[in-house]
């Protein structure tokens, strides 16, 4: 975009106001310009995103708002735009400053041109390496809105999933106002349930959106079911069958973790079976369900020993996971003193500290599956 598109205001004495992208799940999207960066590096022409958001007779915006920048700043991955900064400028306009995701949004991109099966199987497995971070976390990160329009693919294939305006943290929220896009919902979402499962089905129907070029509430049905042998008959068919699994109505028959998707879509041997062959549809929920269902461990020792060796790992991973909570603590207390003291280099304190969060979590959720398989039963 040419320099001169960014006329206007200069907003938190660093970026200056460019044109108006759209409008997101609770407010206004605007490019931006970093003009400190222009300043360090002259040949630099970063550009970045702004969320702006005016509440207007209610707060929900606001907190939804709110939510979305705490979220962001502590997620640290390539798919996922980093936060830059919060503040309020003007008075009563909250303004949300984050990474520009590179490319273009699916739903642009298939306005000029229909993705071939490959490119829709490539965009599948990187949205699941996104969700399988997200889902991973503790407490785990539902989107809660996942469609075309947010979902960027680069030039060079990498994507990246924004507008996180709808996110859930599950351990922490109760009841939920219903967030989502008609189509691309999960049923327990109309209710305002929401899972790492319920992330998985809009990632489901997006892709099936973008490949039979209709939108999700207008392909064909077998009861509640899309019928994608009917919808999309020529299509891969372990593609095929990952994304019917995928946008089962029943959250329960769902795969449950994005790496169950990517199970399914190895299992290259089911390529040549007839779609109606009697038992092939049971073969494909008794495998998920196996494949879904934490294995207990010790099952071929015998008892007592097996039950003394399970809390004994439930034990070690308990002490694990308190251990690296801890770390995490006087993590986050050292970096805060470490902000107090490095200015002007605080902001990469702050980077170098939620790079070694972001590490420290996922041992922490090694050990929560540890604990998993120890506590669970046949």
């Amino acid at each position: 975009m040419a320099s001169g598109a960014f006329d206007g205001p200069l907003l938190g004495a660093r970026y200056r106001l460019g044109p108006r992208l759209g409008k997101g799940t609770q407010g206004e999207i605007f490019l931006a310009r970093d003009e400190l960066a222009r300043k360090t590096d002259p040949a630099s022409e970063r550009e970045v995103i702004v969320k702006r958001v005016v509440p207007r007779g209610t707060w929900k915006s606001f907190e939804l708002f709110e939510r979305e920048g705490k979220m962001l700043s502590q997620l640290r991955h390539p798919g996922v735009p980093r936060y830059l900064a919060t503040f309020e400028e003007p008075a009563g306009t909250f303004n949300l400053v984050m990474q520009r995701a590179p490319g273009e949004n699916l739903r642009e991109l298939s306005k000029r041109r229909r993705l071939s099966e490959l490119e829709l199987r490539d965009v599948l497995i990187r949205a699941l390496e996104i969700l399988d971070y997200l889902h991973t976390r503790a407490p785990i990160v539902v989107h809660r809105d996942i469609k075309p329009s947010n979902l960027v693919r680069a030039p060079d294939g990498k994507v990246a999933l924004v507008d996180f305006g709808g996110v859930r943290e599950t351990a922490k929220d109760g009841g939920s106002t219903i967030v989502g896009t008609f189509g691309y919902m999960a049923p327990e979402q109309l209710h305002g349930q929401a899972t790492a499962a319920t992330d998985l089905y809009a990632l489901g129907a997006t892709i099936v959106a973008l490949a039979g070029g209709v939108e999700p509430e207008d392909v064909p049905r077998k009861g509640l079911r899309m019928d994608l042998a009917r919808h999309l008959p020529s299509m891969e068919r372990v593609l095929r069958d990952a994304l019917t699994a995928m946008t089962d109505p029943d959250p329960d028959r769902r795969p449950q973790r994005a790496r169950d998707v990517v199970a399914i879509l190895a299992d290259r041997s089911r390529r040549d079976r007839d779609p109606e062959e009697p038992g092939a549809s049971v073969a494909l929920t008794s495998r998920r369900e196996t494949a879904l269902t934490p294995r207990k461990l010790f099952t071929d020792v015998q008892e007592p020993l097996g039950t003394l060796l399970r809390i004994g790992v439930l034990g070690f991973g308990t002490a694990g996971w308190l251990g690296m909570a801890g770390v995490r603590l006087g993590l986050v207390i050292t970096i805060g003193l470490l902000t107090v003291f490095a200015f002007p280099a605080r902001g990469k304190v702050r980077d170098v500290g939620r790079d070694l969060d972001a590490m420290l979590a996922e041992g922490q959720g090694g050990f929560t599956d540890m604990m998993r398989g120890a506590m669970a039963r046949r």
